[in-house]
């Protein structure tokens, strides 16, 4: 049985999740955890002392030299999944925005970060990339407004921003957000993106 518990920051995106561990570690120490979504990469951040932090996962081990070779590695290929999904989405009028991607350390799927602005199924375009790059390719819809309702998810799940990790949407469909336009989200986005980019270890709470 595990003898403490660590928050650790985790993914492209920053998320924050509570972990088990069966040894000690220190903040800023580089792991290997096993979360909701896989096995990937994290940085300790402190003794987890609230239960507040959902619990997602186990620390496995230490991050090594050679995991960081494997993910330096996987990020070219990573930017060419966005940069094809950039260009799948608009060529198919899309109304979706992709913000970054990532494919986990047990090189298991690829994950696209994405907003979107208006009702979509997007399966078709997730299918082909899986086909194409040879690999699940998921949707994480970090859309922040509340949608509408999802068909998949119900209007009790936030929309799709909790189906990264499996079914439901993280397969390709979109629910309706609230955002007002495509330009509106393409500036702010680049905005944050920039912040993200200047404060690598800032957590984004979900």
């Amino acid at each position: 049985m595990s003898e403490f518990e660590f928050l650790v920051n985790y993914g492209q995106g920053a998320y924050l999740g509570r972990f088990r561990a069966a040894t000690s570690y220190a903040r800023g120490d580089r792991v290997v955890v096993r979360s909701d979504r896989g096995v990937e990469s994290g940085t300790v951040l402190e003794r987890a002392t609230t239960t507040a932090v959902a619990a997602v996962g186990e620390i496995l081990r230490p991050l090594t030299a050679d995991d960081e070779a494997v993910e330096a590695a996987r990020r070219d290929r990573a930017a060419a999944i966005l940069s094809d999904a950039e260009s799948t989405a608009a060529a198919a009028g899309l109304p979706l925005l992709f913000l970054d991607a990532e494919i986990l350390l047990d090189g298991s799927q690829a994950i696209l970060q994405a907003v979107h602005w208006a009702d979509c199924d997007a399966t078709p375009l997730f299918e082909g990339l899986s086909a194409r790059h040879g690999l699940p390719v998921r949707l994480a819809d970090v859309t922040t407004a509340p949608a509408k309702g999802c068909t998949t998810c119900g209007a009790d799940k936030r929309g799709c921003d909790s189906c990264g990790t499996g079914g439901g949407c993280s397969s390709g469909s979109c629910s309706s957000g609230s955002v007002k336009s495509a330009d509106e989200l393409t500036a702010y986005f680049a905005g944050l993106r920039r912040q993200m980019e200047a404060a690598g270890a800032r957590v984004s709470l979900h």
